[in-house]
C-alpha cells in the first residue's frame, strides 16, 4: 500500500505569500520579466475581486499556485505556476480546471487570460483545456537581448454543464 497522496488544493491568501514567491521565483523564466513583485502579488492578493489557490505536496510543501480577479461575469486568469520539479503530471491542469470550477461557483460566464507568443508549453495547456485565442498584443512582453513577443489573449466559456 503506498503512503504517497496527490497535491491538495488550498485557498491562498497573503499569509500564504511567501510560499507563493517561492514558487513565482522557479516557475517565471527570468529572461522575460513577466514574475511579479511580492508587492503586486500580495497588493493584488488582498483585493476583494480576487481569488487565489495553491497546491501542496504530501510535505505541505506549495507546488504551484493560480492567482484570478473577477469582474462581473469575467474572471481573469492573472498566474500560474507551477514547480519546475513538479511539471508534466498534470498538475497545472488540474490548477486551470479547479480556477475555472471557482469562476463559475462566482457566477462568471468566461475565463481569460494572456500568455506569450513564444510560451508553446502554456498554450498546449490551455487549449487542451478549453481555451481558444481571441486576440493578439504585438510586442507585449520583452525578451532579456531586447526581443519583443506578442501576448495571445485566450478566452474559455464556463457553461453550467462542463
Amino acid at each position: 500500500m503506498s503512503t504517497l497522496a496527490g497535491p491538495v488544493i488550498l485557498p491562498a491568501d497573503e499569509r500564504d505569500l511567501d510560499a507563493v514567491m517561492a514558487v513565482m521565483r522557479q516557475a517565471f523564466d527570468p529572461r522575460y520579466g513577466e514574475a511579479w513583485s511580492a508587492l503586486q502579488l500580495g497588493g493584488t492578493m488582498t483585493m476583494a475581486s480576487s481569488f487565489a489557490r495553491r497546491t501542496e505536496d504530501a510535505r505541505g510543501v506549495t507546488t504551484g499556485f493560480t492567482l484570478c480577479r473577477a469582474a462581473g461575469p469575467e474572471v481573469e486568469l492573472l498566474l500560474i505556476a507551477v514547480d519546475p520539479g513538479q511539471r508534466r503530471n498534470g498538475l497545472g491542469r488540474l490548477l486551470v480546471e479547479t480556477a475555472c470550477d471557482d469562476s463559475r461557483h462566482r457566477g462568471a460566464s468566461e475565463i481569460f487570460l494572456e500568455v506569450r507568443e513564444n510560451n508553446i508549453a502554456a498554450r498546449h495547456l490551455y487549449s487542451r483545456s478549453g481555451f481558444f485565442d481571441i486576440g493578439r498584443r504585438g510586442d507585449y512582453y520583452g525578451g532579456s537581448m531586447g526581443e519583443r513577443f506578442a501576448a495571445i489573449t485566450m478566452r474559455r466559456r464556463l457553461g453550467e454543464h462542463e
